[in-house]
């Protein structure tokens, strides 16, 4: 893709640096997301704070730091699709504010994202500072964080440098999505048990799909 073909009529550039890295995660409320190219805010750090009954820990948020920067994934969305960031995001809640970042990559140059930050910020830190176990985030969290760096090829310091993240070990609500978006897509095990009394499968539709994922709206709207 060519820096020309980046922005579209009716769209938006986003950049996403926590759990929306990954597709599978923002594809659940944004359906019209594209993934552009990745790339890194500079003089911004990623840390967590205000905790999330949804992912079992606090959320991310980037930081104004001297001399440090940000990784991220930057998508491009259609206008449709604003309100839907927003509710994820919490902003009419008063949880994250919307701001616009200058986005660096490597080949294409630079771009302004939209971007969602806390506006609760944790206070300055050392580079060895022991992080307080309030500000750890959840096992989920980190995982989705480390998956989406993969999939989309973030440098492999900075993967490590996630890896390295200690966690709460919660697993919050992303593993019941996980288990009946599983649920969903495979049969289940229709194994002979002695005494089993033999049922017909569960079929977990697409309206139950979309009723959970209003859910998770509503559940993180009350973080």
């Amino acid at each position: 893709m060519i820096k020309s073909e980046i922005k579209k009529p009716d769209t938006f550039l986003y950049f996403g640096y926590g759990s929306n890295m990954l597709s599978f995660r923002i594809h659940m409320l944004n359906p019209s997301a594209e993934f552009v190219t990745i790339g890194w805010a500079e003089n911004y750090r990623v840390d967590f704070i205000r905790y999330s009954s949804f992912w079992g820990g606090p959320t991310a948020t980037l930081v104004p730091t001297a001399n440090a920067h940000a990784w991220g994934v930057m998508w491009r969305l259609h206008n449709d699709d604003l309100a839907h960031l927003d509710l994820q995001e919490g902003v009419e809640v008063k949880k994250y504010f919307v701001t616009h970042l200058l986005v660096h990559t490597t080949h294409m140059g630079d771009f302004t994202c939209r971007c969602y930050i806390q506006r609760i910020n944790p206070l300055p830190r050392a580079d060895n500072e022991e992080i307080p176990i309030e500000r750890w985030p959840s096992w989920a969290l980190k995982e989705i964080m480390i998956y989406g760096a993969k999939e989309h090829g973030l440098p492999d310091y900075y993967i490590k440098n996630l890896k390295r993240l200690k966690h709460n070990g919660e697993e919050g609500a992303i593993r019941t999505w996980c288990l009946l978006d599983r649920y969903a897509r495979n049969m289940p095990c229709e194994c002979r048990v002695p005494g089993r009394i033999p049922r017909e499968p569960l079929k977990l539709d697409n309206k139950l799909k979309k009723d959970f994922r209003w859910t998770t709206e509503i559940i993180e709207q009350k973080d």
